[in-house]
């Protein structure tokens, strides 16, 4: 709790190694962003310090150098915003812990740049190639060995939990393989904070809205728009395979206003293994989800808020075509000289699948 007379602000936290350097990291940082992202890319942290002293560059910047190489080294952070609404009452955001990745030089000016990953490229679960075979397992089980084989815990919050009979790994990455399975089951993957989550983003997408944004109300600082049409809107998507005894099984998943007199419809044609055609049908909604969800894009820089967070959803008012629920794939959170912002990456949130 601050004091509500003390005018608001934005402070950041920050440990190495498990050890507070907030106050001996505090007159040399520029700035501090945390990217959130929703799925398929890690979440990260970086550092930027000022250090026309040489200090860092001198002694800690040799000893961070041997740490990174070594990927020994672990970061957290926490940005909290301060009395922001007069009330005393502050907020806070944890970025969670990153594991140290790189570590840069440039100048002049001097200025060092520290960067973090939840999921570094020298982890096991990413960077060694495995050859395996994978008999009787869940998605769930095969997530939940990976993780816990690299000193991370798994999250499994999708309603399906896809059966294999046998799964091959063949000089693959574990999280190469895991990304393959995720996108056949129509499943989404995150990497946060020494965590692996696999989720369904129609759960996301249910969600209440936290924010609405509306054309002209000075919510925001900058805005893009786009539509895309490249592998972004197929009407449709047929699921099938044919078993060993010679059964066809398939399901056809459409767009909610799909028009079968169309001339432009577009047909996403998946070959997955399946036990039923209402297995099939609920893969072929997935997918279809999946392919069109970057129809409709958008992306704002707002003042900083700590709930905006990927996974959330917002809502657009007043912008004609783009009107509409949309979900945070990317929340960029920066803290610096020109104070607390959040730059924010949406897509329109698909209904009627």
């Amino acid at each position: 709790m601050s004091d509500a007379n003390q005018a608001r602000r934005t402070a950041v936290e920050v440990a190495f190694g498990g050890v507070d350097i907030t106050a001996s990291i505090r007159p040399y940082l520029l700035s501090l962003t945390y990217t959130d992202q929703e799925a398929e890319e890690a979440d990260d942290l970086q550092l930027q310090l000022q250090d026309r002293e040489t200090l860092w560059m001198e002694d800690w910047l040799a000893q961070a150098v041997d740490a990174a190489s070594a990927a020994r080294l672990s970061m957290d952070a926490v940005i909290v915003r301060e009395n922001w609404l007069g009330d005393g009452k502050d907020v806070v955001l944890p970025c969670g812990t990153f594991e140290l990745d790189s570590v840069d030089a440039s100048g002049p000016p001097a200025v060092v740049t520290i960067k973090g990953t939840a999921l570094p490229f020298s982890a096991q679960i990413r960077q060694t190639r495995k050859s395996k075979a994978w008999e009787a397992y869940t998605l769930s089980g095969i997530a939940g060995e990976m993780a816990a084989a690299c000193g991370m815990t798994l999250m499994y919050e999708a309603a399906t939990d896809p059966f294999y009979q046998r799964v091959e790994q063949v000089d693959t990455s574990d999280i190469g393989l895991l990304s393959i399975l995720c996108r056949q089951a129509g499943i989404s993957l995150k990497a946060t904070s020494r965590i692996l989550v696999l989720f369904d983003q129609a759960a996301y997408e249910a969600k209440p809205t936290v924010l609405t944004l509306r054309r002209g109300d000075g919510s925001y600082t900058k805005y893009k728009l786009n539509v895309g049409t490249a592998d972004t809107q197929y009407a449709s998507c047929r699921v099938s395979y044919t078993a060993p005894s010679g059964q066809c099984i398939s399901a056809m998943a459409k767009i909610e206003d799909y028009n079968e007199d169309a001339k432009n419809n577009q047909q996403l044609e998946i070959t997955a293994k399946v036990s039923s055609a209402a297995e099939a049908k609920a893969l072929a909604e997935k997918l279809l989800r999946l392919h069109n969800k970057y129809a409709k894009t958008a992306t704002f820089t707002l003042p900083g808020s700590p709930q905006l967070v990927a996974g959330v959803t917002v809502a657009l008012e007043g912008w004609g075509a783009w009107d509409g629920k949309y979900l945070v794939t990317q929340a960029k959170h920066t803290v610096g000289g020109s104070g607390y912002s959040v730059q924010v990456k949406l897509r329109k949130v698909l209904e009627g699948y």
